[in-house]
Formats: structure tokens, C-alpha cells, sequence
């Protein structure tokens, strides 16, 4: 095997000095950036102070600014970059998918999750156990995802998987922060992904296990390179797929982990950094920056590149005191969501054409059937519905509801009933409301479709 990974195509030589030029114009961008970066802040430390702290003139004070919340914030937006920048690239390699990031694959959600319950719990752990918590959490929201989505097969499942598992493990996270606001304080801020710092504790521990997973990725890359060729050839040089597979993703989820327990779940840095230096690609010549020796370690710089821009514009934006009120992961989700509209408009599936269905002769079994469904549905709706009127704060009976429709309840059974109809009413047709438009569409996919007669 050893002696297929070597005999893979090599790089080009005249590619090596653009990569260097790339990699040297990105780590320019991102010393500007830190260097922004150090001026911002609610106190009144500037420009000057920091200059003048270089020359041995500066303040005891402006040292203690720095050391003490200024530096820790930037050396937790390089942490938190990497990490998820790298991560976002091994995840995009091992289900081919332009779409897959940490956040996409449900494996911030889960990590976020993990944290949330040992907070509920009470239970004051220290940053390591943390951590493995997180990643505990992660690498089980990741293995629902491609369990749900059949291994892997097919990029849209895939994704549809892992954005469902996402909202659900987001809205469970919200239900318990709602409900344990005592035990939760603090965590709906770094829940959206909050770069404040006290100290260098958290990022001093979590430093060198993302170098150790970011390693690891560049040590795997000739593996990666052959993985992308596909399966079969893989299998033929003798390349371990599932093997492979499972011990990227498995750094992914690890490097996931650490950004969460550094930051919180800051969100589509994974999608957006593979995305930059797939824009960037073309620069270079075939395959230049799409080897993943190359390309891990040009995504973590990417990475680290979004996390201290979002964190710049927003505090440039809304001042010192605004940073620290509005989370850096609100601006990359936001840079996310424009990444994800765009990538996602020239994403293909790769699986073929559906066609619409031919006529059968069953249409009587058809008809049993969608009776029988819509009976289910009806009868579920309504029971559904009756439950939310009955219980609550109060327990009433249906004899209630009828003396309320009747206008022969008492003061208490109509104080209830006004606030609970309203309600229920309202969840039966933003229900119904979102359900339509998808049936009407595929309906009119149907109809629309043409028959293989009249195609030919």
C-alpha cells in the first residue's frame, strides 16, 4: 500500500511556489487582522499604547489589558478557526459533499448539547472532561446522522439528515436552557458562540490537541488524495476505505469538540474555510491546493482568517461593548448562510432523475390506503388538538370546553380557555400552512411531468 500512495501522481513543481505565495498572502491577512484585532475593546487601551508597550514605554495597565482579555480573545479566534476550519475540510473529503461542515453534520449540535446537560446536572467539571464530553456528544450526533442517512449514501440525504438532527438537538438544548435558567447561566451567549475569554486556561488546553488532530489530518493526506478518486480505486491501491473514513471523521468530530469547549458552537467556519481556498484553487495549478497536505492546513488558516474577521466587523460595527453583547458566531452564521446559498446553488445530486410515476392498476389498494392514512391523520390531529385544550396548568374536561362554547363556563374555565384556544388554533395552521406549499409542489411535479409517450 505504502508503495501505491507514493506512485500517486506527484505535485506539479511549478504549483509549489504559487501555494507558498497563497499560503504567504493568507497569513499577511490574517496578521492584519490580529493586529485589528488587538486595538478593539471596551477599554481605552489604542494603537498607540500597544506601540508603545513594544518600545518598553508602554503602561502596567496596558499589559494587563492585554494579557488579560485582549490576547486570550485572539489566540481563541486562532484556536477556534483552526480547529473547525480543518474539520470542515475532512468532513468535505470523506463524503465528497461541498456542504458538509460540523455545523451541517449536527456535530456542534451535539457537543453543544453534552455541555448543556452536565450544566443542568450541576456538575462542575474541569476543561479536559469537558472536552470529552463534547466530543462524546459530537461523535454520537454523528453517527445518527449517517446512520440516518444510509452511511453516507447520497449527499442531499446526507445533509437533509444532518440538518434535521441539528434543529432537533438545538431545539432540545433551548427547552433546557428555558427551563434551567439557574443552572444554564451564561450559556445562552456562548451557546452562539462567544470568543470572550478570562484567562488562557480553556484555549492554553485545547491549543495543543488541535495541533495533534490538525497532524494527524496532514499525516492522512495521501490517503485523503486517493480516497478522492473514488472507492474502487482506493480498494485496488490498497487504501483501508472505512477505516479511513472513520478515523477522519473522528478527528473532525475531536477538532469540533475543542472549538465548542473553547467558544461555543460558532457557526459555518467549517463550511466557509474549504469554500475560501476552493475559490482560491484555481490560482494555483492542478492539483496544487487540493492536495490535503495542502489543503488541511490552508483551510485552518482560512478558518482562522473567519473567526477574526466576524470578530473585527462586529465590534467595528457596535463598538467594544457591542462585542461582547452580540456573539462572533451570529456574523459567521451569517457569512455562512450567504456560503451555504451559494454553494448550494450550483450543488448537484449526484443520484438520477426522478421520474414520475406510470399508471398502475392497483388504484383501488391506492385509495384504501390514502383513506386509511388520512383517517389516521385526522383522528391524531383531533386528539392532539382535544389534549392541548385539557391540559396544562389547569386539567379541565370536555364538558368544560362545551360550557365554554356554550358561553356557560365559569371565570376560571374561560380565563383558561381564552388563552389556550388561540394557541392551539394558531399551531394547527402554521402546521397545515407548512405542509401545503411541499404537497402542492410535488403534485405539480407530478402532473407535470411527461409521460414516457409523449417524451419519445
Amino acid at each position: 500500500m505504502q508503495e501505491a500512495l507514493r506512485a500517486a501522481p506527484a505535485e506539479p513543481p511549478r504549483s509549489r511556489p504559487r501555494v507558498a505565495a497563497v499560503a504567504v498572502v493568507g497569513l499577511g491577512v490574517v496578521a492584519v487582522l490580529a493586529a485589528v484585532h488587538l486595538t478593539q475593546g471596551t477599554s481605552s487601551v489604542d494603537l498607540a499604547d500597544l506601540l508603545a508597550l513594544l518600545t518598553g514605554a508602554g503602561t502596567d495597565q496596558t499589559a494587563a489589558v492585554l494579557v488579560a482579555s485582549r490576547v486570550p480573545r485572539l489566540l481563541a479566534g486562532v484556536v477556534v478557526g483552526a480547529a473547525l476550519g480543518a474539520a470542515g475540510a475532512a468532513l468535505q473529503s470523506i463524503t465528497r459533499n461541498s456542504l458538509a461542515s460540523p455545523d451541517t453534520l449536527a456535530v456542534n449540535a451535539g457537543a453543544h448539547l453534552a455541555v448543556v446537560v452536565v450544566a443542568v446536572l450541576g456538575l462542575a467539571v474541569p476543561t479536559e472532561a469537558s472536552a470529552l464530553l463534547a466530543f462524546a456528544g459530537g461523535l454520537g450526533a454523528a453517527a445518527l446522522v449517517f446512520g440516518m442517512s444510509g452511511g453516507g449514501a447520497g449527499p442531499t440525504r446526507l445533509v437533509l439528515a444532518g440538518s434535521a438532527v441539528s434543529l432537533a438537538l438545538f431545539a432540545l438544548v433551548s427547552v433546557l436552557i428555558l427551563l434551567f435558567t439557574e443552572e444554564t447561566t451564561g450559556l445562552y451567549a456562548w451557546g452562539s458562540g462567544q470568543l470572550a475569554q478570562i484567562g488562557l486556561g480553556s484555549v492554553g488546553r485545547m491549543a495543543p490537541v488541535v495541533l495533534l488532530g490538525i497532524a494527524c489530518l496532514v499525516a492522512l493526506g495521501r490517503r485523503l488524495d486517493v480516497l478522492g478518486l473514488g472507492d474502487d480505486t482506493a480498494v485496488v491501491v490498497g487504501v483501508p476505505v472505512r477505516s479511513t473514513r472513520v478515523v477522519v471523521a473522528v478527528l473532525a468530530v475531536l477538532l469540533s469538540a475543542a472549538a465548542v469547549t473553547v467558544a461555543g458552537p460558532i457557526g459555518f467556519v467549517g463550511l466557509c474555510a474549504p469554500a475560501a481556498v476552493r475559490l482560491v484553487a484555481p490560482l494555483v495549478p492542478t492539483p496544487g491546493m487540493m492536495r490535503h497536505r495542502v489543503l488541511v492546513p490552508m483551510a485552518a488558516l482560512a478558518g482562522v482568517g473567519v473567526v477574526l474577521a466576524a470578530d473585527v466587523l462586529v465590534r467595528l460595527v457596535l463598538g467594544g461593548q457591542g462585542g461582547i453583547e452580540v456573539p462572533t458566531g451570529v456574523v459567521t452564521t451569517l457569512f455562512g448562510a450567504a456560503v451555504l446559498v451559494a454553494v448550494a446553488r450550483r450543488f448537484r445530486d449526484s443520484g438520477p432523475v426522478r421520474q414520475a410515476p406510470a399508471a398502475r392498476s392497483g388504484r383501488l389498494r391506492d385509495r384504501r390506503a390514502f383513506l386509511v392514512v388520512a383517517t389516521a391523520a385526522v383522528v391524531l390531529t383531533a386528539a392532539t388538538a382535544a389534549a392541548s385544550l385539557l391540559f396544562g396548568d389547569a386539567f379541565l374536561l370536555m364538558g368544560d370546553v362545551a360550557n365554554w362554547v356554550a358561553g356557560r363556563a365559569g371565570p376560571i374555565t374561560t380565563f383558561v380557555l381564552d388563552a389556550r384556544v388561540p394557541r392551539v388554533v394558531a399551531a394547527l395552521l402554521a402546521g397545515a400552512r407548512s405542509r401545503s406549499p411541499g404537497w402542492w409542489c410535488r403534485r405539480c411535479a407530478a402532473t407535470r411531468s411527461p409521460s414516457p409517450r409523449s417524451s419519445a
